[in-house]
């Protein structure tokens, strides 16, 4: 404990020589400017370590790499940051999506890993554990993404108010970051469409046609209330989608990612008279009630869509099984591959009809159902009429006979005839 001569404890602290003062705990302070004002550290018991810092500091504060609020905590910016981001989805500038996302991570994995760490305090390898952590709990590669990707945001919003000095995330090496990979799209066949019908339980089988004759995202289809299904015209207005139940706040409609998502989709005449059914036999068929009702009149969750509707009938059909497993977005692709290969629609209609935000979006993804419906056969029939191709085809030889055909059958071509060419694709 450090005392005065007259072996009193002094009341404020002491200055001891330039820009270093010591407490009347006996630690020292150094002072040292930043952004034109004097800030101050509390750094020990020692003296020369004390100037040692203060020199520290000094470089540190003239390369923009020191903090102007060290002793903020992790919770506190992150309401201030989650504030901030409630007021941009209400002018319009995020989504409510993004916000429910965000949310969500912060309140599931990164107020438990950080909440009562000083901000400053959290360094790359932090992340890395938390990663680890996210890992050995058994949370997917998509869900650990989506909790740095939110770290990420927040930090840049502290850095960017000079609350810390750097963003611990982008010091992470590419190999640490979650990279989820995407997951192959999966289209039925017919034949297995039949199946996952005819294993549907009665209440869902509306639902799930749905799904796959208009290729709606889930949140929009879950989304839909009666004014937005026009049967006399064959049309579903998509206007809304989704939340997502939590925190003790029930789902509700809001408003569209995008202004693209908001479209018109063209109904089949047998989806019609399904959905018209569906309504006839529903407890809740006013215009403000929603399409796919619970026994409540409430929506149904995503995750009893998916479990008790779709996952069920998708078993109980035998399409699971050695890695497979089936998701709502699988019957938007499989609607999708109906709209390029049977309907040979453009890349601009099949995008209108499922909501992207551009036609480059569309092309992206389903690029390989384009080439399949379009070019392929144009590609096979090119490369067999090549010299390149025609290598693999034997030189004819004089002394040989060619059988001939048989009448009133047409022979098969071999693999060299119809590398060649000759028999068409």
């Amino acid at each position: 404990m450090y005392v005065t001569n007259d072996g009193l404890l002094p009341k404020r602290r002491v200055r001891i020589e330039r820009g270093i003062y010591r407490q009347p705990s006996g630690k020292y302070t150094v002072c040292f400017m930043l952004d034109g004002r004097p800030r101050f550290r509390t750094v020990g018991y020692d003296l020369e370590m004390a100037r040692e810092r203060r020199r520290t500091l000094i470089e540190a504060a003239r390369c923009g790499v020191i903090a102007t609020a060290p002793q903020l905590r992790f919770e506190r910016i992150a309401g201030w940051w989650l504030e901030r981001l409630v007021r941009m989805v209400a002018t319009g500038e995020r989504g409510e999506r993004t916000l429910e996302s965000r949310r969500y991570h912060l309140e599931r994995h990164l107020l438990p890993a950080f909440g009562g760490w000083l901000m400053r305090e959290i360094s790359a390898q932090d992340v890395c554990e938390l990663i680890e952590a996210l890992r050995e709990d058994g949370r997917s590669p998509h869900t650990i993404a989506g909790a740095v990707a939110t770290l990420h945001h927040l930090m840049r919003f502290a850095v960017r108010n000079s609350w810390i000095a750097e963003n611990p995330v982008a010091r992470l090496e590419t190999y640490e970051r979650p990279r989820p990979l995407p997951q192959p799209p999966r289209v039925l066949g017919q034949q297995e469409i039949a199946r996952l019908f005819g294993a549907t339980l009665p209440p869902y089988r509306a639902l799930i046609a749905t799904a796959l004759f208009t290729g709606m995202r889930h949140s929009e289809l879950l989304g839909l209330i009666w004014e937005d299904v026009d049967l006399c015209g064959g049309l579903i207005h998509v206007r809304a989608q989704l939340s997502r139940a939590g925190g003790g706040t029930p789902a509700r409609r809001m408003q569209l990612k995008t202004v693209s998502s908001r479209r018109r989709i063209p109904l089949s005449p047998q989806l019609v008279e399904l959905l018209e059914n569906h309504r006839a036999g529903s407890a809740f068929k006013a215009e403000d009630e929603w399409v796919f009702a619970t026994r409540n009149g409430t929506p149904l969750s995503q995750r009893n869509a998916q479990r008790s509707a779709l996952a069920h009938a998708a078993r109980a059909a035998g399409l699971l099984g050695e890695g497979r497993r089936l998701r709502f977005h699988d019957l938007r692709h499989t609607f999708t591959s109906h709209l390029i290969i049977d309907l040979e629609l453009d890349v601009v209609q099949v995008s209108r009809m499922l909501g992207h935000a551009s036609a480059a979006t569309t092309l992206a993804l389903y690029a390989h159902l384009f080439d399949e419906a379009r070019h392929a056969a144009d590609i096979r029939a090119r490369m067999g009429r090549s010299e390149f191709a025609g290598l693999l085809a034997p030189k004819h030889d004089p002394n040989v006979t060619p059988l001939p055909a048989v009448a009133g059958r047409r022979q098969s071509p071999s693999a060299r005839e119809r590398a060649a060419g000759r028999w068409g694709t």
